[in-house]
């Protein structure tokens, strides 16, 4: 574990197994860490805090840029690292998660050089204006799904707007993102600013949310554990910032261009193997269309190339690990059970290449009702229910029909009729033919059990920074007409 600098073990000697989800072989050993461990990296940001805080903007946005330099240099490195620990396909890796962890980089080093406050017309006779300041040392938490990039969404930002960290990565993947924390330190960020803790969340993550001397908790990951950061953060009063579950709706319209709908749900269902809390995984097509975009649907999902994530052709790969797949199984005996019509897949891949690992075949559902659970709960693979609607107003309502608001997508050739839709559709993005597509300069973030917060954009400055109001009197006068209240 990284703590002030230092490569260390954990204080207890103990440590756990990464496991490659492809073949169930061990493919790293590190520390477990238990709240002594916690106590000593929260130690190590504080005292680190005031000089990295104290760092010119333009400083702090130097040492970014210097890692996203060194993440290009050790891109296949970190592809084939991902892949391994998480099962992610290497031409996704390769090609989409190490590129995009630089861009993030070089984008939060350049909009964090116009972080600015305002100045408030109180009166002639004062100067009043507010200021933006780091909030201290922030518990960063985060998921196995994309663990290079979301610890970047997340780090990159916290520290350019002057605060140092507490990494916490998913305990079945670690290995990226101390190998991105090493690239921190080779960059010039100094010792203390960055710091990794491995390790379970029910130790490692509640000690961290606990801890006095933690301002905020950033975290991504499902709204039961979400729900939990709330409940633990409350003692201490401090903020969080939520990016939790999902289960986004796609909604095909009578009008859509089906081919273009089933090239955006194949994207937006399977992309990491389903593995997205954006993935679009309730889709309500227009009765009209139904069977059409259903037959081109499962027609497209077939020739999707599970197998080897290592091997450059593959675009499915496994999901995370064991338990996570038999949880997705469960769902899919589930909605058998519950009367949705099996289209596509619900058994394990038997290839050579999948036998030994966590797969689960691209899945499809048909016939399917708002009250299951398929329809209800984020299951986090590679699943997907098909529903019909008859009217606009119907599929709006089935859209909202969940507790989840993160994201939502609409398939129309009248761009007019879906700007209404989505904004009837309770969601934190609504993407208009379209799914799945994130950018820099963009706000990501849900409502409702989906969390709250922004990461991305300009808005995520304002996550990891707090305003200070500053008036200065200009009168230069003694009494003020004010203080005639108590005389």
């Amino acid at each position: 574990m990284l703590i002030n600098g230092e490569w260390v073990g954990a204080s207890s000697k103990e440590k756990f197994e990464v496991i490659n989800p492809a073949n169930g072989q061990v493919v790293g050993v590190v520390p477990k860490c238990n709240s002594t461990d916690v106590d000593k990296a929260v130690g190590a940001a504080h005292q680190a805090a005031p000089a990295w805080a104290a760092k010119t903007m333009a400083e702090r946005s130097k040492a970014l840029l210097k890692i996203s330099q060194l993440i290009m240099n050790h891109q296949e490195e970190l592809a084939k690292l991902e892949t391994m620990e998480q099962g992610s396909p290497l031409r996704k890796t390769m090609n989409f998660d190490v590129p995009l962890c630089a861009e993030q980089f070089e984008y939060f080093a350049g909009i964090a050089r116009g972080l600015t406050g305002e100045t408030l017309p109180v009166g002639p006779w004062c100067m009043s204006f507010t200021v933006r300041e780091p909030l201290g040392v922030v518990g960063l938490i985060t998921p196995w799904n994309f663990p290079a990039l979301m610890v970047v969404w997340k780090l990159g930002a916290a520290l350019v707007t002057g605060n140092t960290c507490v990494v916490k990565p998913p305990s079945v993947a670690p290995l990226t993102t101390l190998k991105l924390c090493e690239l921190a330190m080779e960059a010039g960020v100094p010792a203390g600013v960055v710091n990794v803790l491995t390790g379970p969340g029910e130790t490692v993550g509640e000690t961290l949310v606990q801890h006095p001397l933690v301002a905020k908790i950033g975290f991504t990951g499902d709204t039961a554990t979400g729900k939990r950061i709330m409940n633990l953060a409350s003692a201490t009063v401090k903020q969080v910032g939520l990016e939790l579950g999902g289960k986004n709706a796609f909604l095909v319209m009578a009008d859509a261009d089906v081919d273009a709908a089933v090239e955006g749900a194949i994207f937006g269902g399977f992309f990491n193997t389903g593995q997205v809390c954006a993935a679009a995984t309730r889709f309500y097509i227009h009765e009209s269309l139904y069977g059409e975009f259903a037959e081109k649907l499962v027609a497209a999902a077939k020739q999707l190339r599970y197998g080897d994530p290592m091997k450059m052709e593959t675009v499915i790969g496994p999901v995370a690990y064991a338990a996570h797949r038999d949880k997705i199984e469960s769902y899919i005996e589930g909605a058998k059970k519950a009367g949705a019509k099996l289209l596509l897949g619900g058994k394990r891949p038997s290839t050579p290449e999948t036998q030994k690992g966590f797969f689960v075949a691209p899945t499809v559902f048909g016939d399917c009702t708002n009250d299951m659970n398929i329809m209800q709960d984020e299951i986090f693979g590679p699943v997907v229910g098909l529903a019909r609607f008859s009217t606009p107003e119907q599929a709006v309502a089935l859209a909202n029909d969940t507790r989840y608001g993160l994201c939502a997508s609409v398939w129309t050739k009248d761009v007019r009729a879906g700007l209404m839709l989505a904004n009837q559709i309770k969601a934190g993005t609504v993407w208009i033919n379209e799914h799945l597509i994130i950018f820099c300069e963009t706000p990501w973030g849900g409502c409702k059990q989906s969390g709250w917060g922004k990461d991305l954009s300009t808005m995520v400055l304002n996550e990891y920074t707090t305003t200070k109001h500053i008036y200065i009197d200009a009168t230069g006068a003694s009494v003020k007409p004010w203080y005639a209240i108590l005389k």
